[in-house]
């Protein structure tokens, strides 16, 4: 062991002289689990250095010894906050329970700890702030109830944050006492008071005076400037679910405003009457794209027939912004009227569109639009990729277990199929779409799919699909795979004593487990 620290120490003196990770150029160590390389690593967690921590971290995320858990954990409340995330992934990789800390270094932010409820109430009366609005997002309902004066008390605080979170702890503890302090708040020109105080409302619509709050609703809706505000109003008055508050909602989709008229559509849409249909035919028409757009999209959630004809006439003649809605709509009411129209836009260059008539075409559940589909698998150009409306081919082609799509599939997956640029050479798809394709053929495939998507890799796939090609391949040869990770990316700091054990790896990147 001495000799081995010996040897450690001129690379470790080397890293302390060099002052930055950048001027540290460092050793690649062959991935062989000997034990001197192995205690090696472990004296390295106690350097006083953070890189030769982090790299030894990093090493033993791939040794994987459950005996290593105890030093692991201890560097997870390390100083520096790139030793604390190399820390929580080689916990990760341990196998060991995330603790709140461990998470918060995964999602590189500082941990915060949470007062209990009897604490947090006890914060209530702390002169700062912080410490202040963590008491009040600690409060739980029924401490929130015991301490309803003092949260209302609150409501006079000059921040408005204190304010706001005054009213979420209310909104927790169904305080009704509080509605007319939360009614003012409605016309408070901070956006985010406003917000809380609607949603503190609206989860109180059964215990509050109806009729004012339906008047407030519709005020919101008529001049609030924030969409989530008006969002929170709509869905109130659905909730109130009354004739007073449908009467408005259809007064206000002939509003003069087009925020109105699309806040009042969609929550029109929410209601679940589907004659209201009728109500919604004429905004389709509308000057404003996203008036047109609720209107479609509230449609195709009220799913009357009467609405085929309006909302596939809106598909014909409005733009990108409204027909992908429309499309949405149609493959809602499984229009089969509207097929023929949809396949021919197909052939538009808008992804988001293009994406939404594929899936509207697979919800009609017509086995005539399968031809269209898996033409979109085919059709690729650099200029105009469009991988989303493959990722949604894939899922058309698995709900409808459509076979005759299994060699385009395996050769996406193994094969570069996008057109090269000017003086380039063809790429292969995106990973998402290679794992699309990688589990419609896990769904639709057999033992003869899994052995020649296995003949046809050429060249060893990237890591990041390697995890879908395992679960493929188990489902359809009936064995257990796990992915091989990429040796290239084991980059430790110090080389192995011991000589190198030569394995060869699958060029798939995974292999069989017995």
């Amino acid at each position: 062991m001495k000799r081995l620290l010996k040897f450690l120490e001129p690379i470790l003196r080397h890293v302390r002289a060099a002052g930055s990770c950048a001027a540290w150029v460092p050793l690649i160590m062959h991935p062989l689990k000997d034990a001197p390389t192995h205690e090696m690593l472990r004296a390295a967690l106690k350097e006083t250095d953070p890189v030769v921590r982090e790299r030894a971290l990093e090493a033993l995320a791939f040794i994987r010894d459950p005996a290593d858990a105890a030093a692991v954990r201890a560097l997870l409340n390390a100083e520096f906050e790139a030793t604390r995330q190399q820390a929580a992934k080689t916990a990760t990789s341990l196998g060991l329970t995330p603790t709140p800390v461990q998470i918060a270094s995964e999602l590189r932010v500082r941990p915060v700890v949470v007062p209990s409820p009897a604490d947090a109430a006890e914060a209530l009366r702390s002169r700062n702030t912080l410490t202040l609005l963590r008491g009040l997002r600690a409060l739980d309902s029924e401490t929130a109830r015991s301490n309803s004066s003092t949260l209302l008390a609150l409501l006079r605080r000059p921040e408005v944050a204190v304010q706001e979170e005054a009213v979420r702890a209310i909104q927790r503890g169904k305080i009704v006492t509080a509605a007319s302090e939360l009614f003012r708040r409605l016309d408070d020109p901070d956006e985010g008071l406003r917000l809380a105080a609607a949603d503190a409302l609206a989860a109180m619509f059964d215990e509050v005076p109806r009729a004012e709050l339906t008047s407030a609703m519709v005020r919101r809706l008529e001049l609030d400037a924030s969409a989530l505000v008006r969002r929170v109003a709509g869905l109130t008055l659905v909730a109130i679910h009354d004739a007073t508050s449908r009467a408005a909602l259809l007064r206000l989709l002939r509003h003069e405003r087009g925020m109105t008229r699309t806040s009042a559509a969609m929550a029109v849409g929410v209601w679940g009457e589907p004659a209201l249909a009728l109500e919604l035919h004429p905004l389709l028409e509308d000057r404003e794209d996203l008036v047109a757009r609720a209107a479609a999209t509230s449609l195709g959630q009220l799913r009357n027939p009467v609405s085929k004809a309006p909302v596939l006439s809106a598909f014909e003649t409005r733009g990108p912004v409204v027909q992908e809605r429309a499309a949405w709509a149609l493959g809602e009411l499984k229009s089969t009227n509207a097929i023929p129209v949809m396949a021919v836009k197909l052939a538009t260059t808008h992804e988001a569109l293009k994406t939404a008539i594929v899936l509207a075409l697979g919800k009609t559940g017509d086995r005539r639009v399968l031809p269209a589909i898996r033409q979109v698998l085919v059709q690729i150009s650099f200029d105009y990729n469009l991988p989303r409306a493959r990722e949604a081919a894939f899922a058309v082609l698995i709900e409808a277990g459509d076979k005759a799509s299994i060699a385009r599939a395996i050769q996406i997956v193994t094969l570069p199929v996008v057109p090269p640029p000017p003086g380039g050479g063809p790429s292969f798809d995106e990973p998402y779409v290679r794992i699309a394709a990688l589990r419609y053929l896990a769904a639709v495939g057999d033992r003869a799919t899994g052995s020649a998507l296995v003949a046809s890799v050429k060249v060893e796939l990237p890591a990041e699909i390697r995890p879908a090609v395992a679960e493929t391949l188990g489902r359809l040869l009936g064995k257990t795979f796990e992915p091989v990770p990429d040796e290239d990316y084991r980059s430790y700091f110090i080389e192995s004593l011991s000589p190198r054990e030569r394995k060869p790896v699958p060029a798939i990147g995974v292999v069989a487990v017995p």
